[in-house]
């Protein structure tokens, strides 16, 4: 009797262990926003007409990306979530998610008619639960504002471009290059340090709702 009084307490108990690996894993993608800092640095060579390659280190900043655009211009778009007053008692901090880097052109007419590309920058979570709580504008909603930001600039080889985020959303400042200059962007911890207990199990999170197509 007493094993069957058991199971709807633990049936109760892996729901909640459920919803709180679904937090972690949505979470996971968003990095918390507390004062302004560079979030992602850019360099750009030019391979033809119109065309550049753009090396583009974000989020560790271990490993950067090269990816073919299109125009005179780039664009670096970010979500930024911005959670109430009283969820911020709990730890919450503004947190900001980079998403997606395109071309661009500076006239309107080459922008309707000539040729561009934009990369996803970030691996989508199978339930977006930021998406769900944008929807949600109930007086238990924990978030303030679910919003984009987005910066664009040149795409002038002679540059290295530097993305700040900052708690009003992304700017960007630039610095003229040097022979062999390479990128620089400082970098608070190693890239092969072990990340904390938080991040290990939300990562391990996501790969298990990933893995099992939720």
């Amino acid at each position: 009797m007493k094993r069957i009084l058991a199971l709807p307490f633990i049936s109760i108990f892996l729901a909640v262990g459920l919803i709180v690996l679904l937090v972690a894993a949505n979470i996971y993608t968003f990095y918390r926003l507390t004062d302004e800092a560079p979030i992602a640095e850019l360099t750009f060579v030019k391979t033809g007409p119109g065309q550049y390659r753009a090396t583009i280190a974000y989020g560790d900043f271990c490993t950067p990306r090269h990816y073919t655009l299109y125009g005179n211009q780039w664009r670096l778009d970010a979500r930024f979530l911005k959670w109430q007053s009283w969820a911020n008692l709990f730890g919450l901090d503004a947190m900001y998610r980079i998403e997606r880097l395109g071309g661009r052109y500076r006239d309107v007419s080459d922008e309707n008619t000539r040729q561009r590309i934009a990369y996803k920058l970030y691996q989508p979570p199978r339930i977006d639960l930021a998406s769900i709580m944008e929807g949600y504008d109930g007086i238990l909603s924990p978030v303030d504002s679910l919003y984009g930001s987005s910066v664009y600039e040149d795409m002038d080889t002679a540059y290295r471009y530097r993305v700040y985020r900052s708690q009003s959303g992304l700017l960007v400042r630039k610095e003229r290059l040097t022979e062999g200059s390479i990128i620089t962007i400082e970098i608070n911890s190693d890239c092969t340090q072990q990340s904390g207990l938080f991040s290990h199990i939300a990562g391990i999170a996501g790969k298990f709702f990933q893995s099992a197509g939720l």
